[in-house]
């Protein structure tokens, strides 16, 4: 997977630094500096595969030669705390090949002429995993004439006439006014490091795929729950290969195995929050499907009803509407319909009671024992204290079932904030070890 590295330093007077020195180095050239006699030869330097110079508009041709270029620099940098040059060193994605390396750090190099810098660039690639570019640009701007613009100008203050705020008459007799100094351009303002980190980003995603994408931001700032690395370097990884061992390596080391640890225990709450989801969705399916089995069951039932005995129709239309507001259970159903029954049972009986006395036959109707209007009766209540019993287990089962997922989910919730604990304490181990 490619990664993302663009750092920006600047070489400097004060620190003893030489552009010229540092050009040949990176270029793999012999310079000499005009200014100390000195001449830089890195001609035997191994691992350089491209370098070249771009220019901004306005510059002379001349800077072409880097010789020229950075002799100039210090002709016109006299200071002994000046700044000399800035570089990008920036990492080359292994996922290109060279020509496709050479064209991103061109498209990035355009963008800083466009700014006006002259860039020296040049390109390297040992062969050890770690191709990179190494990219100077000058300090200053070129004005139209081909002149080196100044790094600060003279600015006046100004009142809310337009005028300038007079100060003081100096000791020569010249008027002062009120003014401040402004750079010439905005190079080393803050907010430069975060665009110039965002174009390397976008040179390289053009020629990348998008599951290799790099971001310039921190893990922090992408909301990545991850360590980074340290930069290790030439030297470190040189050291590895000889056998010996490299602190910069080793930190790396660490940083790995508790990003492995990290990622485990994320993965542990991920399956864990998944687990948890699952088990409230199934719940809320089974209810949901009880209740429509519920609904469907008491509108059958009272469908059959209506149909048998239209007397009763406005009766169950208003059992129909309290048994959906209270989403009663099935046991409740088949107590209610059975106790329908029975009163129809009855009703139908006290007619035939009434007929046979009509008709002075009701004795001998007594007489004949049970009719089937009996046997119906006790059908029907039969019928009511199998449904009630069956209610209650359902009840108690209902329970048991409720309790067990209660169980489940504390179970659950108990791994989790187990989980939870274990990371934290790692990070407390961690932020104890950078501490020391």
């Amino acid at each position: 997977m490619a990664i993302y590295h663009c750092s920006v330093k600047i070489g400097t007077r004060a620190k003893g630094q030489s552009a010229i020195a540092a050009s040949a180095y990176r270029s793999g050239k012999k310079l000499k500096d005009n200014e100390t006699g000195l001449i830089s030869d890195y001609t035997q330097k191994k691992g350089i595969v491209y370098s070249e110079v771009s220019l901004c508009a306005h510059a002379p041709s001349e800077y072409q030669d880097r010789e020229i270029l950075w002799n100039e620099v210090h002709k016109i940098e006299k200071a002994s705390n000046s700044q000399l040059w800035r570089e990008f060193e920036v990492a080359l994605p292994k996922e290109l090949n060279l020509n496709q390396q050479i064209e991103t750090v061109r498209d990035f190099v355009k963008g800083l002429n466009e700014q006006g810098m002259c860039v020296d660039w040049s390109i390297h690639d040992k062969q050890d995993g770690n191709p990179h570019a190494h990219i100077m640009t000058t300090m200053r701007s070129i004005m139209d004439d081909g002149m080196w613009a100044p790094k600060s100008k003279k600015v006046y203050d100004l009142d809310e006439n337009g005028e300038r705020i007079f100060q003081k008459i100096d000791k020569t007799g010249r008027k002062q006014y009120k003014s401040h100094k402004e750079n010439y351009n905005n190079w080393n303002d803050k907010e430069r490091i975060e665009e110039w980190r965002t174009a390397w980003e976008i040179c390289c995603n053009s020629r990348l795929d998008e599951h290799n994408h790099i971001d310039h931001r921190s893990y922090e700032r992408q909301g990545i729950d991850q360590e980074p690395t340290i930069h290790e370097g030439f030297v470190a990884r040189k050291l590895v290969a000889q056998g010996k061992t490299s602190e910069r390596v080793q930190i790396n080391e660490e940083i790995r195995e508790r990003n492995k640890l990290l990622k485990k225990l994320a993965e542990g709450l991920k399956s864990i929050g998944e687990e948890l989801k699952s088990l409230i969705e199934q719940k809320g399916s089974v209810i949901n499907a009880g209740k429509q089995r519920i609904t469907d069951l008491l509108e059958r039932r009272i469908r059959t009803v209506n149909k048998s005995d239209g007397r009763f129709a406005d009766r169950e239309r208003e059992s129909e509407r309290r048994v959906k507001k209270a989403a009663p259970s099935e046991s409740d159903i088949i107590v209610r319909q059975s106790k329908l029954e029975r009163r129809a049972a009855e009703e139908f009986l006290r007619d035939k009671e009434t007929d046979s006395k009509q008709s002075g036959r009701f004795s001998e109707f007594i007489r004949n024992g049970e009719t089937d209007t009996d046997s119906f009766i006790r059908q029907s209540q039969a019928k009511v204290d199998s449904a009630t019993a069956d209610r209650k287990n359902r009840d108690a089962e209902r329970e048991r079932l409720a309790a067990e997922e209660s169980k489940r989910i504390r179970e659950a919730e108990q791994r989790a904030r187990e989980i939870e604990r274990e990371r934290e304490q790692e990070k407390n181990r961690r932020s104890r070890g950078f501490s020391r």
